[in-house]
């Protein structure tokens, strides 16, 4: 057994009673949360089942004022003796009180009055006609979800009927006043809704198969499903709670029954909602034991690379060195035995780089990206599609579109024409690529494009023709054959130290393949291949503002978006 696999194993033997004791004490809190959480939550559901009979409760008490008022008492015994004048306003009055008791509790209810000797009937809401047959069906001493009709919408209210002097529901003739209370379906809606809005359940109400009040947004199959799953009625229990596996889910379902109306309160949530602190923090343990775990493991490693690795790195850098990678450096901190060697390796290929780059990539290079510039700035083709679109415009006589084209046409080579200085400043190249934009979409006629650059940026030096080879790709490559047109968004960044514009297009877009492809080239020395054009901006970054300077490519989603980015220089 060498020393490798026994420190493995000494790791193992570490870490094994911490996961096993964490594993029980998970166990032993998610079970105490868990009881107090349900406490939490009956109590919850039975305060609020409370605030509901509360208020079934107060709106009842308005028969006992109704059935003690004198003004009802004189019409339910004196209304055949008394004139037509006095019946008017005695009805007048009794209405206007039903009003006032039905507006004087903040809950939509309406209060109807009958009076089975006289043949009269009087309602909070308007006038009202008095219907035996209808009051006998419907007449019950609880409160029962029925159909109404209120000024002509029809509604579902919960209605309770009380009997002056009382002689049974079934001989109301012997009744002098029968006072009918209706409160609407809405009130309850309301309350589920600022029952549910404190939290993550949904609350409803339930008596049988077809008898359910919903909340505004609550999900009715789940509901159902949840009755249909666990017989509330056969269950026997006033108040508890049950797991119950829906949909391949387990939850918590929460009820409460309540006496004086004969429904269930029910309330549910997903138990993975209640347990997600819980499994958060589960996850976090884990998390962390992995990085223990993966740490110990790279400790060994190390120990192990310290010593040969080093080696086999310095001959592979050596290599790579002879290939003509001079950026080919050895990162790792050696050991004391390989610290001289690897220093002088490092100092070795730093001046060789230094040789390259500052001779080879300032005169070669240099000339190369002049030569594509002068390429760019005598483009046969892009100039033909110029003249050939303001020909076509002159002979239509649409004159402002050949003086536009124009315009363009010569602040582009007015642009590129300029050979006193390879640099420029952003606002000047942003006003040529803008330019360039101009004369392609009088062509294509189907590109927009938006350009944010912060003033801090504006005057800032860069070399030219750094952003418009970026805007010709994004045209050529990505908008020109998508149908529709597309958009470019130009935008500059202004952080700390470094200063970056991103060039980005909705056009067909890259493959992350293709782009880690192209980045990987950027970095090389490798100067073929289709995308020169980038590659020659990313040297003339790397030459002007030093090596950790470049550009980057991304796949935007829909489109294309390439970063160029600088370290600021100090001066």
């Amino acid at each position: 057994m060498n020393l490798i696999t026994k420190m493995y194993l000494l790791i193992i033997l570490l870490m094994t009673p911490v996961i096993l004791l964490f594993i029980y004490s998970n166990q032993q809190s998610t079970q105490v949360i868990m009881n107090q959480i349900n406490i939490a939550n009956q109590n919850r559901l039975g305060q609020f089942l409370h605030k509901i009979e509360g208020t079934m409760d107060q709106v009842s008490n308005f028969s006992n004022l109704i059935t003690k008022d004198p003004d009802f008492i004189e019409f339910a015994l004196n209304t055949p003796s008394i004139s037509r004048y006095e019946y008017s306003t005695l009805l007048e009055t009794i209405e206007r009180k039903l009003g006032l008791f039905s507006l004087s509790v903040d809950k939509m209810s309406r209060i109807n009055v009958y009076f089975p000797a006289s043949g009269r009937a009087a309602s909070s809401h308007g006038s009202l006609t008095y219907n035996a047959a209808n009051l006998k069906n419907n007449v019950s001493s609880n409160w029962t979800l029925r159909t109404i009709t209120d000024n002509g919408l029809t509604k579902r209210a919960f209605t309770r009927h009380f009997i002056q002097p009382y002689s049974g529901m079934s001989d109301l003739d012997k009744a002098s006043i029968v006072v009918e209370i209706d409160i609407m379906e809405d009130n309850l809606i309301t309350m589920l809704d600022e029952f549910k809005s404190k939290g993550n359940n949904d609350p409803f109400l339930y008596q049988s198969s077809d008898q359910f009040v919903f909340n505004q947004s609550s999900d009715a199959r789940m509901a159902r499903l949840i009755t249909e799953t666990y017989n509330f009625v056969a269950a026997g229990k006033t108040e508890n709670y049950e797991r119950l596996w829906l949909d391949d889910k387990q939850y918590l379902v929460y009820f409460y029954k309540s006496e004086k109306l004969n429904w269930t309160l029910i309330d549910y949530v997903p138990l993975q909602d209640i347990l997600a602190p819980m499994t958060r923090s589960q996850n976090l343990f884990y998390f962390t034991v992995g990085i223990l775990l993966t740490i110990g493991v790279v400790t060994v490693i190390l120990l192990y690379l310290n010593v040969q690795v080093p080696i086999k790195q310095l001959t592979e850098s050596v290599l790579r060195l002879k290939r003509g990678k001079f950026s080919e450096r050895i990162t790792n901190k050696p050991v004391k035995e390989f610290h001289t060697l690897v220093y002088q390796f490092n100092e070795m290929a730093a001046q060789i780089q230094h040789l390259v780059e500052k001779v080879y990539l300032e005169e070669i290079r240099s000339k190369e990206a002049v030569m594509k510039q002068l390429q760019s700035q005598i483009n046969p083709h892009f100039l033909y599609n110029s003249l050939a679109y303001i020909v076509s415009m002159a002979k239509m006589n649409r004159t402002q579109a050949v003086v536009s084209m124009s315009y363009s046409l010569a602040d582009y080579y007015k642009y590129t024409t300029r050979n006193d200085s390879m640099m420029t400043t952003i606002r000047q190249e942003i006003a040529f690529v803008t330019s360039y934009i101009d004369i392609m979409n009088y062509q294509l006629d189907n590109i927009q494009y938006l350009v944010e650059i912060p003033d801090s940026m504006q005057e800032i030096q860069i070399p030219r023709l750094l952003i418009q080879p970026i805007a010709e790709n994004a045209i050529l490559h990505g908008l020109e054959s998508k149908l529709g047109g597309g958009r470019i968004w130009i935008v500059g960044r202004d952080e700390d130290e470094w200063l970056s514009i991103t060039i980005t297009d909705d056009g067909i877009g890259m493959s992350e393949e293709k782009c880690i492809e192209i980045n990987n080239r950027l970095s090389s020395s490798d100067k073929e291949g289709e995308h020169f054009g980038l590659w020659n901006v990313n040297q003339r970054l790397r030459y002007h503002f030093g090596a950790e300077s470049g550009v980057k490519a991304a796949s935007s989603g829909t489109g294309l978006q390439v970063e160029l980015s600088w370290r600021k220089l100090h001066i």
